[in-house]
């Protein structure tokens, strides 16, 4: 049934799966924030309770006039919005990468190498985010951040890795520190 509402909302543009697969991710978060917030787990640091910003894969132009909506955002709002945490789009697609779907893992690492970018106003949006920021986020002189990173489908992780890897880039020249979780809807 999970295969069948997911080509739904993804392949056939039905966004009215939008809430119900946004309900499914928002568990699955609460179910890493609890398991992450056991002090048993010492792994890190800070915890999942301590999420600052949540964010999504984006899609190029061509695949958002496509469907006319980025399913990932649609799930990061949704966690965002059941969390009272903010979502912020902080990265871009400046560039269409075809469909992933038919591609080897090989392919896929390659295609995503240099698909990602960081929103022109990421910096911006960084800086309203950190002024308002409690002192305890602040460590050694740098502010860390965690962010929840949402996508729907989970392959090989080469577009989350390189999504991350733009993030942590772009913020370690501000100044900042991430630490950057990330969720996704399904495994193919």
């Amino acid at each position: 049934m999970m295969r069948e509402w997911i080509g739904q909302f993804k392949y056939r543009g039905n966004e009215k799966f939008g809430p119900l697969l946004g309900e499914v991710m928002n568990r699955a978060y609460q179910a890493m924030r609890h398991e992450f917030a056991d002090p048993k787990c010492t792994h890190f640091k800070r915890s999942l309770w301590d999420v600052d910003i949540v964010t999504c894969v984006p899609v190029s132009k061509k695949r958002l006039t496509e469907r006319g909506f980025n399913q990932a955002q649609i799930l990061a709002e949704e966690i965002a919005k059941q969390n009272k945490l903010p979502f912020l789009s902080l990265l871009v697609r400046p560039q269409d990468t075809g469909k992933q779907s038919f591609k080897s893992k090989k392919e896929r690492m390659n295609t995503m190498n240099n698909a990602f970018s960081v929103h022109p106003n990421m910096a911006n949006l960084m800086k309203r985010f950190i002024l308002k920021a409690e002192p305890q986020h602040a460590v050694e002189n740098m502010y860390s951040v965690t962010i929840l990173l949402v996508d729907d489908i989970y392959t090989t992780g080469s577009t989350l890795q390189a999504c991350a890897r733009v993030l942590r880039e772009k913020a370690l020249e501000q100044g900042v520190h991430l630490a950057i979780f990330c969720l996704s809807l399904a495994r193919s």
